[in-house]
């Protein structure tokens, strides 16, 4: 009978551990994280950019906040939500019908110390309150911007798009207008460095470049409008 009940209690403790790690990360620092974990098999989008890299992993287009996390997860130590101090799974809800802030962002905190901004907006196309986790992503921002001073929006210097055709569009300081004209050619329109291009798959670009150099500074995706 006691041994019954003390493999019992193996299998419930094996069974907790696999639920456990499932469930929480633990950082550089010691502190155990939970995050929604919610990522799905990889899929390349079928527009202008296929898919991103950062540090050689690939990362498609997040449908969710919760599956963005758990892709930054990769990157950096511990994600939060904008300046709230709180992560995407302790955030307030959003209300029915809600869309995120303009300025909204996750900060990804990396091993050397630094953070990096990564822009984002979703919204709650439900009839319910719902957590941001499970919002849906409309735009991403990310930034590799040596200009601005202030280095979260330069801490990580290996993000990359892939196009339609293979082609690497870098963010790394050094990536110009020129590469860009002789990679998918130019623009829909180009307003003082800001060029804009479509696809027929609905989605937006905007790629900033600064002026003195054409460096390729900042990439905005907006992702296609659902009819309603």
């Amino acid at each position: 009978m006691i041994k019954k009940i003390l493999s019992l209690c193996l299998v419930l403790a094996m069974a907790f551990g696999v639920t456990a790690c499932g469930e929480s990360k633990q950082t550089s620092n010691g502190n155990s994280s939970t995050t929604t974990q919610k990522t799905r098999k990889f899929t390349e989008a079928k527009g202008m950019i296929k898919y991103l890299t950062i540090d050689g992993k690939k990362i498609p287009f997040p449908e969710t906040v919760g599956e963005y996390v758990s892709y930054l997860e990769k990157v950096g130590d511990k994600i939060e939500l904008g300046n709230t101090g709180k992560t995407v799974d302790e955030a307030d809800k959003l209300n029915a019908g809600g869309v995120s802030s303009m300025v909204a962002f996750l900060k990804v905190y990396l091993d050397d110390g630094n953070w990096q901004w990564f822009g984002v907006r979703y919204e709650n196309d439900t009839k319910n309150s719902l957590p941001v986790s499970d919002c849906k992503v409309t735009q991403i921002t990310l930034d590799y911007d040596t200009i601005n001073e202030e280095e979260n929006h330069h801490s990580i210097d290996s993000i990359t798009f892939v196009d339609r055709n293979n082609n690497e569009i870098l963010m790394d300081g050094k990536y110009t207008s020129t590469n860009l004209m002789k990679q998918i050619g130019g623009p829909e329109q180009n307003t003082d460095g800001h060029w804009y291009y479509s696809d027929d798959q609905g989605y937006k670009y905007e790629l900033v470049t600064e002026n003195k150099k054409g460096i390729l500074t900042r990439v905005v995706i907006t992702y296609p409008t659902k009819q309603k």
